[in-house]
């Protein structure tokens, strides 16, 4: 309840309250309640990387969640600021349900499993760092649950106290922020989705493996591990783009990376699949030529979004090229 009215505080002066919201965030407190369930259960009784001597390698992934914090924090820092206590439950929610859970921690069991000892012990601390903070940073909105959760987690992170209502609020850090990690994990969120869009249109079925060939001037054997954990890959291996091109199988773009699954190819139904994501892409063309054509949108948004809508534009072009190519390689 408290969640709900903290995100429908905006400057607006009706609020229309809906019980599905609360559903919502109940649902956000049980993601949280489990999130820590699986931290509690991996990480106690193990070392978690408290005594700073002690050695341990932090992977991109690790590098990229603790960035990622950096941002969340500061955003709710703004959100108190401002009295928008809409976007502060906002930037919390994102942060713990749609990179922490839904993300890091996959991509953690992973490296759990099949990482060396300083890589273990990097994550395992990470993991209870970040859930520590997360918790600091969620007390003002949810102070019951995070109180609970923060006397379990907080020993396991270093840190001591009788309450976690008198411990410190985190306040970001930028120079923990790697826009390196940052752009890789992005890629592999994207090549990751794309693979499970593929495995959707070809209706390939969730429990059966299927290999993957990749292409892109992009290095991608950091990503491999959690590729194949998350997109439920037998494995990945990356090829020229001639090479990608001799084999028959739907083909799914990233930015400069391009993709297939290793499954026989229904000739038929992919050129219907590509005849209608050409469609898409013009659609999307067209709404952004559209746009750019505007004097008045031109003349008076930030040159930042101008910018950013003729790079767009400039994507979906490109797509679109790529789209038709592989299409006439399947004419009959």
């Amino acid at each position: 309840m408290r969640f709900t009215f903290a995100s429908l505080a905006t400057y607006a002066r009706t609020l229309n309250f809906d019980l599905s919201r609360c559903e919502g965030y109940r649902n956000f407190c049980n993601k949280l309640w489990n999130a820590t369930r699986f931290v509690l259960i991996n990480t106690e009784g193990k070392d978690c990387g408290t005594d700073e001597k002690t050695p341990l390698e932090l992977t991109t992934e690790d590098r990229w969640i603790i960035s990622a914090l950096q941002r969340a924090e500061a955003e709710v820092e703004a959100g108190f600021a401002e009295y928008r206590f809409d976007n502060v439950a906002s930037a919390i929610y994102r942060f713990v349900w749609d990179e922490y859970c839904d993300w890091y921690v996959e991509i953690a069991k992973d490296q759990l499993a099949k990482g060396n000892d300083l890589q273990q012990r990097g994550t395992r601390r990470t993991l209870v760092r970040v859930l520590e903070t997360v918790l600091r940073l969620a007390h003002p909105i949810i102070p019951f649950l995070t109180e609970e959760l923060w006397q379990s987690v907080a020993p396991l992170a270093g840190k001591s106290g009788e309450t976690i209502m008198l411990a410190p609020y985190p306040k970001s850090q930028p120079e923990k922020i790697d826009e390196i990690a940052e752009g890789k994990v992005a890629l592999g969120k994207r090549i990751v989705n794309a693979c499970r869009n593929l495995r959707s249109e070809m209706k390939i079925s969730p429990a059966l493996r299927v290999p993957a060939i990749i292409a892109g001037p992009m290095d991608i054997a950091s990503l491999v591990p959690y590729l194949q954990s998350l997109a439920k890959l037998s494995g990945v291996t990356h090829v020229t783009e001639d090479e990608l091109n001799k084999t028959d199988a739907p083909i799914a773009i990233v930015g400069d990376t391009k993709l297939k699954l290793k499954v026989e190819l229904d000739v038929a139904a992919e050129r219907a699949r590509l005849k209608k994501e050409i469609s898409r892409v013009e659609g999307e063309i067209a709404k952004a030529s559209a746009e750019l054509a505007n004097p008045s949108f031109v003349e008076r948004a930030p040159a930042a979004i101008v910018a950013q809508r003729k790079e767009r534009l400039a994507t979906f072009l490109t797509t679109l090229e790529q789209l038709k190519s592989q299409l006439d390689k399947l004419k009959p």
